[in-house]
């Protein structure tokens, strides 16, 4: 089990959404690459309180009833609102088969879109 951070930064223009850097690894189209038992957190570096939330196929926001439940196995909850300066709470586990991808953005700003996907 490996543990990883996307870092929460703030774009280079002030109008433009923030960001997810994964730590350690390039990004890209796959976001951050972890296997099925990682956990992932995420560090807010931005001014503003952030929130990791799973999007659904058109990349929106899911609504909360099709959240959770926070801190269980294999759940789609992410994490609670990271305050400015903060880390997560609680980590995620990645769970699903080779291929699989998590879509999410910031709950506060759904622009700022992030992937995590499962490789073997």
């Amino acid at each position: 089990m490996a543990l990883w951070v996307i870092r929460i930064v703030a774009a280079a223009h002030p109008e433009d959404p923030p960001q997810f850097v994964p730590q350690l690894q390039a990004g890209g189209p796959q976001g951050l690459l972890a296997q099925a038992g990682d956990s992932i957190s995420w560090t807010n570096d931005t001014t503003d309180v952030q929130q990791p939330w799973p999007v659904g196929a058109d990349l929106k926001p899911l609504p909360p009833e099709k959240v959770g439940p926070r801190g269980k196995p294999k759940s789609n909850y992410l994490s609670d609102e990271i305050p400015p300066g903060h880390s997560s709470r609680p980590s995620w586990i990645a769970f699903g088969a080779a291929g699989t991808t998590f879509n999410y953005c910031s709950l506060q700003n759904p622009l700022a879109q992030g992937v995590i996907t499962i490789t073997s």
